[in-house]
């Protein structure tokens, strides 16, 4: 038995429909690349008042920061050589915007800041943080380091 030319065709077509179809209905489901990806900031501030930093941020995004000391906890808050903070990072970059709450540690030796947490206002709301930053300034208390932002997935 021979199938017809024509009918092949249709046949061909008629897959191919399918799988495009298929194809656009799995795109439209994904989430955007970009929305999955991390983001990776580099960060340069000095202090303005006690417990204030200002500077900015550049790299996935660019703008001000302000960072704000809210917290420092332990046995012997800020004192020794190992600090436990806490801190809001506010980055001011339009609709990009947010503000990250973090903690972690200040080693007051080594001038080395580790520090997570997440975006709880603003673009990305919800996605974790890590903070890595070394002081590079001790007159004027500036400090430079990375940021890397990770939006939370479904």
């Amino acid at each position: 038995m021979t199938v017809s030319t024509s009918m092949r065709r249709r046949t061909s077509a008629l897959v191919l429909l399918v799988l495009a179809g298929l194809l656009s209905l799995g795109l439209a489901h994904a989430a955007p690349a970009s929305a999955a990806a991390p983001l990776n900031l580099t960060f340069q501030k000095q202090a303005v008042a006690p417990g204030m930093w200002e500077g900015t941020v550049a790299g996935d995004i660019d703008g001000d920061l302000t960072s704000v000391l809210t917290g420092c906890t332990g046995p012997q808050p800020c004192s020794g050589q190992i600090w436990h903070v806490e801190f809001d990072w506010i980055i001011a970059a339009g609709p990009e915007s947010f503000t990250a709450h973090l903690r972690g540690t200040l080693d007051t030796l080594t001038g080395q800041v580790v520090m997570n947490g997440t975006v709880v206002d603003g673009f990305l709301q919800g996605a974790q943080v890590h903070e890595e930053g070394r002081l590079v300034d001790p007159a004027t208390l500036g400090f430079e380091g990375t940021i890397r932002v990770m939006p939370a997935t479904a």
